[in-house]
C-alpha cells in the first residue's frame, strides 16, 4: 500500500476466543492501535523552530478526532501464534471535517490478508463538541499518508452483475 504506515503487532493470548482464533472484537483493538500509532508518528511537516510535530499535534490542542464509523471485513481466521501480524494504515479519503482511514491486517510478506477495515474519523472541538474543519497543516499531514480506497470485497462484488443504462 503506497503511503501506508505499516508495523508489526504481537498477538495476545487474551485475543483468542472459544473458537481458537482471534476474536472479531480484537481486530477493532488492532485498528485502534494503528490509528494511535499513525497519529503519534512524525507528520513530515517542519515547524519554524526546525521541529517536526506528530500528526495528532497538528490537529490543534483544542480539537480531537473521534470515531464516527467503523467497518471490518474478515477474510481469513487468525490463529494464535508467536509471530506478529502486520497492520497497514493509510488515509483513504479526506473531507471538510472528517477523514477515512483504511487498514489491512496481513502476514509480513502480504501473502495472506486476515482483514481489511475502514474508520471514519471526525475532528471535534473539545469545548463545543461540534465538528470543525481540518486545519491546513493537519490536512497536509493526512494527505502525505493518502492511499487508495479500502479493498473491500463487498464493494467490488456490488458492481458485478448490475446492469447500467
Amino acid at each position: 500500500m503506497p503511503n501506508a504506515f505499516r508495523f508489526p503487532l504481537q498477538l495476545r493470548f487474551s485475543d483468542i476466543d472459544s473458537y481458537a482464533h482471534v476474536n472479531n472484537v480484537a481486530f477493532l483493538s488492532y485498528l485502534e492501535t494503528a490509528r494511535v500509532r499513525l497519529h503519534e508518528s512524525p507528520s513530515g511537516i517542519s515547524t519554524n523552530d526546525g521541529g517536526q510535530p506528530s500528526v495528532r499535534e497538528l490537529a490543534g490542542a483544542e480539537n480531537f478526532a473521534l470515531v464516527g464509523r467503523q467497518e471490518i471485513e474478515y477474510l481469513a481466521p487468525l490463529l494464535f501464534r508467536p509471530e506478529p501480524v502486520y497492520v497497514s494504515v493509510w488515509v483513504a479519503g479526506i473531507g471538510r471535517s472528517s477523514f477515512e482511514l483504511g487498514y489491512v491486517v496481513s502476514e509480513e510478506d502480504e501473502s495472506k490478508t486476515f482483514a481489511v477495515g475502514a474508520t471514519t474519523m471526525v475532528l471535534v472541538n473539545r469545548d463545543s463538541g461540534r465538528s470543525v474543519a481540518l486545519p491546513g497543516q493537519y490536512r497536509a499531514a493526512l494527505e502525505r499518508r493518502r492511499g487508495p480506497e479500502v479493498p473491500f470485497r463487498r464493494r467490488a462484488s456490488q458492481c458485478v452483475g448490475k446492469e447500467t443504462t
